[in-house]
């Protein structure tokens, strides 16, 4: 068994955290044959990186990284979280659901790694790792009150707890 972490190890791990700029440095390192993904990822630092085709290949997005981001809404005294591309998507799906308009909409990326408890399916994970069984979005999570990392689902147009 080896001791080293690969490069392609580094990529998936900079690719699933979201960590734009890092992820594409390292794909433009590969791509462009300066490192193999077999490689031990300590050869990173030996790369001498084109700053601006990064910034190029991070602005066009090229990996397609956070395209769905988390988003908090206040809502019945509580907090509301979906996952969802945009605040608009939120927003029309909040009202759809809730019968509401929604407060204010706040991307709450650096909530991604903490853990959650969904009470209504008796899980417990990140929402990074929840956001990987989801297969339609946007896609509404639960309520919580703040500070809090117990998620409910709320019954639709009632926003009482209960299973949906």
């Amino acid at each position: 068994m080896s001791d080293f972490i690969t490069v392609k190890e580094v990529l998936e791990y900079a690719t699933e955290f979201e960590l734009c700029w890092f992820a594409h440095q390292v794909y433009w390192a590969v791509s462009t044959q300066q490192i193999q993904l077999e490689d031990d990822s300590s050869k990173l630092l030996e790369v001498a990186y084109d700053d601006a085709a990064v910034r190029e290949m991070t602005n066009r997005n090229v990996l397609g990284i956070g395209h769905i981001k988390l988003y908090v809404v206040k809502s019945f005294a509580q907090y509301a979280f979906y996952f969802a591309s945009d605040p608009l998507e939120v927003n029309m799906l909040h009202q759809t659901l809730f019968g509401e308009l929604p407060g204010t909409i706040t991307e709450a990326h650096r909530l991604l790694t903490k853990v959650m408890y969904f009470a209504d399916f008796d899980i417990q994970t990140s929402l990074i790792e929840y956001r990987k069984s989801i297969v339609q979005f946007p896609a509404y999570l639960g309520h919580a009150a703040a500070g809090q990392y117990n998620l409910y689902r709320l019954d639709l147009h009632k926003g009482v707890r209960g299973i949906v």
